[in-house]
């Protein structure tokens, strides 16, 4: 028995709606109604915003395509044209950031319960913007992430915008925060208020890495921290307190065989290996904790592939306009990528939570 497998275009369609007015004269109604003729309507469906064509489906494909597949608004176009839909990029534009404020109650309530957590991973990347109030076009402005651990049984990632990479700004985006947070070396994380601060192997090795590519000297510190990598996968499917104690056991004398390999090497401060010393040395009280804490992983990669998915879409629409803009952005990637953390299909996801508005905190990823 041969099979085939085919393919249906989408289509759009229009429902016109209207809505009734009856007039009632009995008795019971005009002894209510002071005597008058009372009037009653029909119940009114719902529209997503005022005097506006949107339905949640198509505002939901309007997103998943920007967001998901990346494919920007004025791109959209052609094929909104092609099935009939005459629409301008402005309205799209207006759709994709009043839908984003219809969810940003659960936005937000993400993000309170994400700081509830007891451990959290952190990066940034850059964004740029057209119009910044009081900053230039050319001027870079930052998007903040933060996520849960693979280990946590509620898996949320949260974008928020900040305009620049500020304590201030990371002080705000982590207030009541009382977990363990995982991050990079960055200089304002060791002042966001928390239980503990450890750090991320992965980007210890990438600095040795590229050394190595110029430096014999590097390959040494490269080596160790390849078998730790190595170790550590045996046991990502460990439990916590199994995974710590692994760690104790085969990584706690591959991380001091590191160290000391560290100390013996001769390198300029300003070569690439003199950088990547500098970089781990000053990393070493947060690397060591990283035996403290099997429910972490030692990389802190789980988070960058979050940032990845907003680097892939900044590639393709290149900045956001407005500061409105930029905040849409940060919503719709928060619920898309923690749909998608949850094993959810982000499609179905923005069509219910779009349906179910204002009624959103049953409707959490993990829920």
């Amino acid at each position: 028995m041969g099979k085939k497998l085919h393919y249906k275009a989408a289509e759009l369609w229009v429902v016109e709606e209207y809505v009734e007015t009856y007039a009632c004269d009995c008795a019971d109604c005009l002894a209510k109604n002071n005597g008058q003729t009372a009037f009653f309507n029909a119940e009114k469906s719902s529209s997503l915003f005022p005097h506006s064509l949107a339905t949640p489906t198509l505002l939901e494909d309007i997103v998943y395509q920007k967001y998901v597949l990346g494919t920007p608004l004025y791109r959209q176009l052609k094929d909104w044209h092609r099935f009939g839909w005459n629409a301008c990029e402005p309205t799209l534009a207006a759709w994709v950031i009043q839908g984003a404020d219809k969810l940003r109650s659960l936005y937000d309530l993400l993000h309170k319960k994400l700081l509830q957590r007891p451990y959290l991973q952190g990066d940034e990347t850059v964004v740029k913007f057209l119009r910044e109030p009081g900053k230039k076009p050319t001027a870079e402005s930052r998007m903040w992430v933060q996520r849960t651990i693979q280990k946590d049984k509620l898996q949320a990632v949260y974008y928020a915008y900040r305009r620049d990479r500020s304590e201030k700004s990371a002080r705000s985006l982590y207030s009541g925060f009382t977990g363990v947070l995982q991050c990079d070396g960055y200089q304002v994380y060791p002042k966001v208020d928390c239980a503990n601060r450890v750090g991320c192997l992965a980007h210890v090795r990438r600095k040795f890495f590229e050394a190595a590519k110029y430096s014999q000297t590097a390959k040494g510190p490269l080596k160790i921290l390849d078998q730790i990598f190595h170790q550590e996968k045996k046991w990502a499917s460990l439990n916590s307190s199994a995974r710590m104690s692994r760690r104790k056991e085969f990584l706690r004398p591959l991380f001091e065989q590191f160290w000391q390999a560290l100390s013996a090497c001769a390198a300029l401060p300003k070569s690439l290996l003199g950088k990547a010393i500098k970089y781990a040395l000053g990393q070493k009280e947060a690397i060591d904790k990283l035996l403290e804490y099997g429910a972490i992983d030692i990389s802190n990669n789980t988070c960058e592939q979050a940032v990845k998915s907003l680097v892939i879409d900044r590639k393709n629409f290149l900045f956001s306009t407005s500061v409105a803009g930029a905040d849409a952005n940060a919503i719709w990637l928060t619920l898309i990528e923690s749909a998608k953390a949850n094993g959810l299909d982000p499609q179905k996801y923005l069509t219910k939570i779009l349906t179910v508005v204002p009624q959103l905190e049953p409707y959490l990823p993990w829920n």
